[in-house]
């Protein structure tokens, strides 16, 4: 079950599923668009958990949560409980949940501009708010460009700053994670650390839409290893 950061929309994993279905696995890109009000995160969960068990009844499936979309997997599990077998986390270039942390708190290790951008927040500054000319060196095709514009939600200081629900317990699943690109290394040696499966591809953010056949390679690459008997 592909998941989309709530900062984009399902179109940001473009051919993705499809080509993870050509290698076998049956596999969904969710829509997630009832989170526009607070509690984000928890909107968020509740959202995808709700369309998840409307597409594949009681699965097994495993989640992979494309950037924004990783922090709140935990919750995603937790909403599905009872409901859908939640077999394995597969975190593609995002941050690793925390307890109590917001994603302004997951953002820290990501820049040295991390300061400005709280500045920039508490100034009115909705994000995000990229241009076309912006997004060109990582997305060259002016329709991939163009897709990822037309499904942004731009989101303001209190969702930045929102503390992301983190269930009370957190089950022994399989976890693993897909790094597309360097600026996600913090997490992804985090991952490491705890002994997660990990492929490191050195891409960009948005390489599902660049390169659908590569990331569908990667992700089942890292889904067989977090779940053997898939």
């Amino acid at each position: 079950m592909l998941l989309h950061s709530p900062l984009v929309s399902m179109s940001s994993w473009g051919r993705t599923a499809e080509c993870v279905e050509a290698l076998g696995p049956r596999c969904v890109a969710v829509e997630v668009d009832d989170d526009l009000r607070p509690p984000y995160g928890l909107g968020y969960a509740r959202c995808a958990a709700d369309r998840i068990a409307g597409s594949v009844g009681t699965g097994p499936v495993v989640l992979v949560g494309h950037s924004g979309a990783g922090p709140v997997l935990p919750a995603v599990t937790a909403a599905l409980h009872g409901r859908v077998a939640v077999v394995g986390e597969l975190y593609c270039d995002a941050n690793l949940p925390r307890a109590g942390a917001s994603r302004v708190d997951l953002m820290r290790h990501q820049g040295a501009d991390f300061e400005n951008f709280r500045a920039e927040l508490a100034n009115g500054r909705r994000y995000p708010d990229w241009s076309d000319e912006e997004l060109t060196e990582l997305l060259p095709d002016p329709l991939d460009r163009k897709t990822v514009l037309a499904g942004v939600r731009q989101r303001g200081e209190d969702f930045y700053l929102e503390p992301l629900p983190i269930p009370d317990s957190v089950p022994e699943i399989g976890r693993g994670f897909l790094r597309l690109c360097a600026g996600y290394e913090f997490p992804a040696a985090e991952a490491e650390r705890r002994g997660w499966p990990i492929i490191r591809l050195d891409q960009g953010h948005f390489h599902p839409l660049v390169d659908p056949e590569e990331t569908a390679r990667a992700l089942v690459a890292v889904a067989a290893r977090l779940v053997p008997a898939a």
